[in-house]
C-alpha cells in the first residue's frame, strides 16, 4: 500500500506497494526467459518533493516447467510514452545498470519469492515527478546464453473493469511492461516495448526517501509546534484543576 512515514526532520519515506492486493485475484504474467520475453519492468512516476531517492524495488516470482536459472541485470531508465500499455519504451542512457546475478526461484505452485534489488545506503537519485521504469533483463548476450527455463510473476489487474480498482497512486501511476528483445540489449532503450494492452501491475514494491518542499517542511513544523502547545495547555489546565484551595 502507499505509505508515507517520517524518517528525519528533513526526509520522509514513501512506498509504492501493490503486493497486498495480489492474493484476492491470484493472477500471473508468465514467459520471462530465453525464447520469450527478455526484459520486464514496472513504470512509475517519481514522488513529488525537493529531492527523491529510490532505495529498493521488488517483484514476486516463481519458476514453472522446471526450475529456471536466469542470469539477470537490474536497471533503471527514463520512460517515454504510455505508462500502462503498448506505445512506451525506455529512453536514454541507463540511470542504473547493475552487474549480472543468477535468479533461480522455486517452482510453482508454491514457489513465490521476492526478486529484490537494493541501491545501497544513498539510494538512486531521481527527478521528482519524472517517468521511470525499473526492472530486470537477460538480454545481454552473455546473460542470455547463460540462462534457461522460465519465470512468472504475480500480477495485480489494476484498471480492469472486472476487478476492484487499486487506491489511486498506490502503484506510482504506472503499470507492468515487457520487451521481447531476445539477446539484443541495445533494443531495450531504442525501440517501443512489446507490451500489449494494459495488463495492470506487477505485484510490486518500491521504497523512496523524499525531501519535502521547503513549504511542506514549514507546515510540518507548525503542525508539530501546535501539537506541543496544545499538549502543554492541557497539562497546565489539569494541574490547575487538581490544585488544592485554602
Amino acid at each position: 500500500m502507499l505509505a508515507v512515514k517520517p524518517l528525519t526532520a528533513n526526509a520522509t519515506g514513501v512506498v509504492y506497494d501493490t503486493i497486498p492486493y495480489w492474493s484476492p485475484v491470484d493472477a500471473v504474467i508468465g514467459g520471462w526467459g530465453p525464447g520469450q520475453s527478455s526484459t520486464l519492468g514496472e513504470t512509475f512516476v517519481a514522488p513529488a518533493g525537493a529531492g527523491v531517492s529510490l532505495n529498493d524495488f521488488s517483484l514476486v516470482a516463481e519458476s514453472y516447467g522446471g526450475i529456471a536459472s536466469l542470469s539477470i541485470k537490474p536497471f533503471v531508465y527514463k520512460w517515454s510514452g504510455s505508462m500502462t500499455g503498448h506505445g512506451g519504451g525506455a529512453v536514454g542512457n541507463p540511470l542504473y545498470l547493475g552487474t549480472s546475478f543468477l535468479f533461480s526461484p522455486p517452482e510453482r505452485p508454491n514457489g513465490w519469492v521476492p526478486l529484490t534489488f537494493n541501491f545501497g545506503a544513498n539510494g538512486l537519485v531521481l527527478n521528482p515527478g519524472d517517468h521511470y521504469v525499473v526492472g530486470f533483463t537477460i538480454s545481454d548476450p552473455a546473460d542470455y546464453a547463460a540462462s534457461h527455463g522460465y519465470v512468472e510473476f504475480q500480477e495485480v489487474p489494476n484498471r480492469n473493469p472486472f476487478y476492484a480498482q487499486l487506491p489511486a497512486g498506490i502503484d506510482g501511476y504506472g503499470g507492468a511492461v515487457y520487451d521481447n528483445n531476445g539477446n539484443n540489449f541495445s533494443a531495450l532503450n531504442t525501440t517501443v516495448w512489446d507490451t500489449g494492452g494494459d495488463t495492470g501491475d506487477y505485484a510490486f514494491e518500491a521504497d523512496f526517501t523524499v525531501v519535502p518542499e521547503p513549504g511542506s517542511r514549514f507546515v510540518i513544523f507548525v503542525g508539530v509546534l501546535l501539537s506541543v502547545v496544545c499538549a502543554f495547555r492541557q497539562l497546565s489546565m489539569r494541574s490547575k484543576s487538581g490544585s488544592s484551595r485554602v
